[in-house]
């Protein structure tokens, strides 16, 4: 199953706007989630930050994390939490302004 599939299983409303964002062909698992994440996370590093796109790109990065959370709390051990944490807090942009 993709990412884009769990989500849509998930049942939840999620704006239509936000919901083709949300459309990562890899497998869902943890790292799959997170490196969803990380990938928007990268696009708001090399965007305008007036850019609506910008915006969007965050959101998509914020929605991917809480599913990898979703995920490891419902799919995982639940031992995957304290991963999570470690990927967002090394994530582009992590951390106080330079």
């Amino acid at each position: 199953m993709t990412i884009g599939e769990w989500i849509d299983s998930r049942g939840g409303s999620v704006p239509s706007a936000l919901c083709s964002r949300l459309r990562a062909q890899a497998q869902v698992s943890l790292t799959a989630l997170l490196d969803a994440a990380m990938v928007e996370l990268e696009a708001v590093e090399r965007s305008d930050p007036a850019d609506r796109a910008t915006a969007f790109s965050l959101l998509s990065a914020d929605a991917y994390v809480t599913y990898a959370c979703l995920w490891e709390v419902t799919e995982g051990t639940g031992d995957g939490i304290e991963h999570i944490l470690a990927q967002v807090a090394e994530a582009p942009g992590a951390g106080p302004p330079e």
